[in-house]
């Protein structure tokens, strides 16, 4: 637990650090009192001497060297005082960064432990405000704690001392006002400290309303809900502004009151003082040294207050966050692998006994069943809702706890088991796992890698360090049977096979090509890519896709390039838009070459187009945007152009600026983004003008990389490196075929170990927003392979492949795997698999399937409602609606039951509500006008009918009959049109309902 109050925290964390600090400081005061005294001793004892020479401490010294004496006592004084008092900050300043360091990394580590559903109740945005810029303040106190009470209350009694010394009123005068102040500027502290609260609380609701405009800006642009929107965030930045402004006039307040009772002392100084001195019971130079001591008796006095009042504030500030990262349900410690004790763990067997189970959201999961899944089984279990598969997945994985019963693993409880052996010997495989920023291989290797930057035999010889266990004992949590020095190998061959297997190579390669690729770590693999060029060169040639390349160093205009870029035949090392100014000595050598005049003309050419496609408002669009073009740009164009036509009519002159702004167009925009506005003639004196130019400005090359055709060019993307040039923009289809055909070079020629580099190397964004949803689910796929689990939990993974892709990866699972226990949650039973039993959960009870039917492990009686429920199950629209959703729609639905020969509705009723066949046969038969039977579709169970006819509200065009005896649900139309506004994905599966039904009638 954290500790409740800040001091506390400040106490255990630093107290030897704190003790340090106050020895330190405690030193500061006899120099302090030495300041004071000196200026006294100079002026009464040495300066207003009587005579020439002086006895001072029984000593006979003259005058002047009295007074040399004296001040350079008081230098070294003040020099002493002033470097003790900045080491003694700077050890503060050190202390109260690692204080707030080892804060934030708690709050860090408790972000770990939160409970997926309070996890779920908290804003991103709101976490990290909290541990950066709300924690921040706080580093001002932690170092401060001890020391700077302590400072500035010695200083205070060591002026006070002095000013005692000098008169007993001056010390009684100093101190007078004191208690008033004590007594009276906490009591306003406190309403601000309330105040305070209020803001912050404030803040952080403004900091999440924020986060929340931000995600559902497009919704509101689309459906015109800014306007209330707007409305709310005004009203809360009113709110806010109310509650600073108050502070600040408590504060200011405040401080008024306490600078009135702080300058009253010295009048009453000034007062006493003048009239003792009048009377001769004072000396002028101790009625200085008091007013002087006094205005420093002040300064610790303010920063007394103010420390109290930034205590007081960063105090509640303190609880307010420890507050936030306490939820009551926290989790234990983060797993341990130091606990673990097991060696060579085998694949478990597991026990559902009478468990009884509630999701997060407190509906039912599981209803006191009893299940046995064999050790090394594969069982796939169909849960009705994705909420009943996630609950089951959090049971194993124990972040979920059963209301009663039991799990047993292998006989042994799972709670009673160490934390870290289920992390060790279970892997979770999801759909769309979390990806972090950094590199595929950082992902791939997460389970194995516990410092940044360790190999995973590095991390295995700290843990061993640390834990006193030898390092095979600690190999062995992650693979049983396995050295130290190999498990990394391993794994990452363990991976390779599992690409291989997948047939996922040619995908990562394929996302590879669009990377630039380091090539200083390995020069030969990178010569060997080089060499490959000419291969792929004959390659496209062969299947006459060398058209549509355009090849770097030929003598060709390359448009994707920049008009700098194909005159110096390289690529710019400058990411930034080359304003006029930073493009003057490339006008320069333009202007050498004969080019300037042209180049400013293209750039005229430029500026039309763009005015003419773009105004004000068009500038956010997607497309001005790609343009790369610096803000404001537009507008100093046009009246750029505005001076250029007053100058043709003779009644101003172009200025020298509206050229270069014209030439940074020029230089800037490669002649691919805007097409066919950029000139033959200009694009062939550029690449006649090569030669010449890279002879005039040689310096101006050291901001190119030269394209040659036999070195690895680092700016450019793999697959530009590997063709040596750009493909036209008009080319998309023919483009996917020379990836297609550079891959399958890579595939043959480059060694594996060597494409498996690239592979870990291939960056990833946070999420995985760079990744298609078939390398995501590989990714998952992959951390459980290396991890070597003995517990495989599929939860509804590889929803994105389709069936052979989907049997190809289980079979490559199970491959790696072979002796490993799986368990596979799906919504939907598959119809082929690598399992080896389905069972069924219906009602909070598992149903076994077998091949000659189905055995009911358990049964209950199944209440209407849940009847309903698994009715609308049946039908695949509604089958990815959440269990709250189906339990609406269950419960406005009604049963309704028709004899043999009856007719639901006849062609041309009104549709007033759709449905579904529950039990029996019907026929849908279209007739002529005749009243002849057309043709006739029998529909089978599951099936909803009418639906498109509430859509459309168009009168039925079919009748419906009872062949049998049939029960069926009707579905109101108001609740069916509901569920469609409100739910996309079976908006969605409506589309393709409608598909299906056009596409009917071509195929009879």
């Amino acid at each position: 637990m954290m500790e409740k109050t800040l001091l506390a925290f400040i106490w255990r964390h630093s107290r030897r650090d704190q003790f340090i600090v106050v020895c330190v400081t405690l030193l500061l005061f006899p120099l302090l009192y030495l300041t004071l005294e000196l200026p006294k001793r100079i002026i009464n004892d040495a300066i207003g001497a009587q005579s020439e020479v002086v006895t001072y401490l029984g000593i006979d010294i003259s005058q002047t060297s009295l007074l040399l004496l004296l001040c350079f006592v008081f230098l070294g004084s003040v020099i002493a005082h002033g470097l003790l008092k900045m080491r003694v900050n700077t050890m503060k300043g050190v202390l109260a960064e690692r204080l707030l360091r080892r804060f934030r990394y708690t709050l860090v580590g408790r972000i770990l432990r939160f409970p997926r559903s309070y996890q779920a109740g908290v804003s991103e945005g709101e976490l990290a405000a909290m541990v950066t810029a709300e924690a921040e303040p706080l580093g001002g106190i932690m170092g401060d704690a001890f020391a700077n009470p302590l400072l500035q209350a010695g200083q205070m009694i060591t002026i006070l001392l002095f000013l005692f010394v000098q008169n007993l009123w001056f010390g009684l005068t100093a101190i007078a006002l004191i208690p008033v102040q004590a007594w009276l500027i906490p009591r306003m502290q406190a309403k601000i400290n309330l105040l305070n609260r209020s803001r912050i609380l404030q803040v952080r609701g403004l900091a999440s309303e924020i986060g929340e405009l931000s995600e559902g800006a497009t919704v509101l642009r689309q459906h015109g809900g800014w306007r209330y929107r707007k409305a709310a965030m005004s009203a809360r930045l009113g709110k806010l502004f109310d509650t600073r402004f108050e502070i600040y006039r408590r504060k200011y307040f405040m401080k008024f009151i306490n600078n009135f009772l702080t300058q009253l002392t010295p009048f009453f100084y000034f007062l006493v003082g003048g009239l003792l001195v009048i009377n001769g019971q004072l000396t002028i130079a101790a009625l200085v040294a008091a007013i002087a001591a006094f205005k420093d008796l002040s300064d610790p006095w303010k920063e007394l207050l103010t420390y109290y009042t930034a205590v007081q504030e960063v105090s509640q500030r303190y609880i307010m966050i420890v507050g936030r990262f306490t939820p009551a349900d926290l989790l234990a410690e983060l797993p341990d692998t130091s606990d673990l004790t097991e060696t060579a763990p085998t694949a478990p067997k597991l026990c559902f006994e009478n468990v009884v189970l509630e999701d997060v959201d407190g509906h039912q999961v599981l209803s006191g069943t009893d299940l046995t899944l064999a050790s090394g089984s594969w069982t796939c279990v169909t849960a009705p809702d994705d909420g009943d598969c996630t609950a089951l997945a959090l049971l194993l994985l124990r972040e979920l706890s059963a209301n009663s019963g039991r799990v047993l693993w292998d006989d042994q409880p799972l709670g009673d088991i160490a934390p870290a052996s289920i992390v060790a010997r279970t892997a979770h495989i999801v759909s769309s796992p979390h990806i972090f920023e950094g590199t595929l291989g950082e992902n791939v290797m997460l389970p194995l890698r516990q410092q940044p930057g360790d190999t995973l035999t590095d991390a295995i010889l700290k843990e061993a360090r640390r834990s006193g266990n030898s390092t095979e004992s600690v190999a062995t949590l992650w693979h049983p049977a396995q050295d130290a020095s190999d498990t990394l190998d391993r794994a990452g061959t363990d991976w390779s096979r599992l690409i291989e297997l997948t047939g996922g190579q040619r995908l990562l390669l394929a996302r590879i090509l669009d990377h630039p690729l380091d090539a200083t770590h390995d020069t030969s693999f990178f010569e060997a890519l080089v060499a490959a060029r000419g291969d792929i060169t004959a390659q496209l040639d062969r299947s006459e896709l060398l058209d549509v390349i355009q090849v770097f160093g030929s003598d060709v205009y390359v448009d994707a390039l920049t008009l700098p870029e194909n005159l110096l035949n390289g690529i710019t090392t400058q990411d930034q838009w080359l304003d006029p100014n930073a493009t003057a000595v490339l006008v320069d050598v333009l202007t050498e070459l004969g080019l300037r005049d042209k180049v400013l003309a293209q750039g005229k050419l430029i500026a039309e187009t763009l005015l003419e496609v773009f105004d004000s408002t068009g500038t956010k669009s997607a497309l001005f945007q790609r343009l790369g073009l610096p803000d404001g740009i537009l507008k100093d164009l046009e009246l750029a152009q505005q001076r250029i036509e007053q100058d043709v009519r003779g009644k101003a002159r172009q200025k020298n600026a509206d050229n270069g702004l014209f030439l940074s167009l020029s230089l800037n925009i490669p002649a691919a983004q805007l097409d066919r506005v950029f000139s033959d003639d200009l694009k062939a004196a550029v690449v006649a003008a090569r030669k010449k130019a890279a002879e005039i400005s040689p310096a101006l090359k050291a901001d190119f990389v030269p394209l040659d055709p036999d070195v690895w060019h680092p700016r450019l993307s793999a697959f530009e490196n590997l063709i040596f040039g750009k493909v036209e923009p008009t080319s998309r289809n023919r483009r996917e075929k020379i990836r297609t055909l550079v891959v399958d070079v890579l595939d043959r020629q480059v060694d594996p170990a060597n494409l498996m580099n690239l592979i870990q190397n291939l960056p990833t964004t946070r999420r995985g927003k760079n990744l298609p949803k078939q390398l995501l689910e590989q990714i998952s796929i992959a951390q459980a392979v290396v991890k070597k689990p003995s517990l495989v939990i599929l939860d509804r993974a590889l929803a994105s492949q389709d069936t052979a892709g989907r049997n190809r990866a289980m079979a490559a699972l199970r491959d790696l795997l072979p002796d490993a226990t799986i368990l596979q949650l799906e919504t939907e039973t598959p119809k082929e698999g690598m399992q080896d039993r389905d069972i069924e959960l219906r009602q909070g009870h598992f149903t076994t399937l077998g091949q000659d039917g189905e055995e009911t492990v358990q049964t209950t009686e199944t209440t209407d409602l849940q009847r309903k429920v698994l009715a609308l199950r049946r039908a695949p629209l509604f089958r990815e609606l959440s269990r709250q959703q189906l339990r609406l729609l269950a419960f406005s639905a009604r049963w309704m039951t028709f004899d043999a020969d009856a007719y639901v509705f006849r062609k041309n009723d009104l549709p007033d509500g759709a449905f579904l066949i529950y039990e029996g046969d019907v026929s849908l038969i279209e007739r002529t006008d005749t009243g002849e039977e057309a043709f006739v579709i029998n529909p089978p169970l599951g099936t909803l009918v009418g639906e498109l006819g509430l859509i459309r509200n168009d009168p039925r065009r079919l009748d419906m009959r009872a062949d049998s005896d049939v029960t069926l649900l009707r579905i109101e139309a108001d609740d069916f049109l509901s569920i469609l506004e409100t739910d996309a994905r079976t908006g969605f599966k409506l589309i393709q309902s409608l598909i299906g039904y056009l596409d009917r009638p071509a195929q009879r």
